[in-house]
């Protein structure tokens, strides 16, 4: 019982202030002030405004039909030739086409865009002409555009791949 410690005395008794706790009383709180200032003061811990950095630029929602050089064909041409070129097609009705060559194709990842290569128009029309005429009505345009201008938008499509006998792409977009 005599070897107790002078903070179990001070349980003991919470009215007696021991010397040698008045002096950690004050230590203690100097430290952790020191502590606290020198955190404020590095500039190496404050976070950067967010607000001041320079902006991202908008997301792209459309390939515009100038950049992309898109045109309309024929069907007669676009499936007598037999060469490999640097476009790719895109079969649309006729209201669709027309909207298209005004305001350009669209990015959208959940519905995007279908485009073959020449030797897919074939069976893409075949495709097209085994469905009811009334569910489309219009006559099917092709529409070709550069493919080096959308490449970086293209994402491969097997399954129309393995249909088609030809490679197909989904302009949604995404960049891989």
């Amino acid at each position: 019982m005599g070897q107790r410690r002078f903070s179990s005395l001070q349980d003991v008794l919470p009215g007696i202030v021991l010397p040698a706790t008045e002096e950690k009383r004050h230590k203690r709180p100097l430290k952790q002030c020191k502590i606290v200032q020198n955190s404020r003061t590095d500039k190496e811990k404050i976070q950067t405004d967010l607000f001041s950095l320079p902006l991202l630029p908008p997301l792209r929602t459309r390939f515009l039909p100038d950049e992309i050089r898109l045109t309309r064909i024929s069907s007669l041409a676009a499936t007598c030739s037999k060469e490999t070129d640097d476009f790719l097609y895109h079969v649309a009705d006729a209201p669709m086409a027309s909207l298209f060559l005004q305001e350009g194709l669209p990015l959208n990842t959940r519905h995007p865009l279908m485009l073959t290569e020449q030797n897919g128009l074939g069976a893409w029309l075949s495709k097209i002409a085994n469905y009811d005429p009334g569910d489309f009505s219009e006559p099917a345009v092709i529409l070709r555009l550069r493919r080096v201008m959308v490449e970086d938008a293209l994402e491969p499509d097997p399954d129309h791949t393995a249909e088609f006998a030809s490679r197909c792409y989904l302009l949604s977009g995404n960049s891989f």
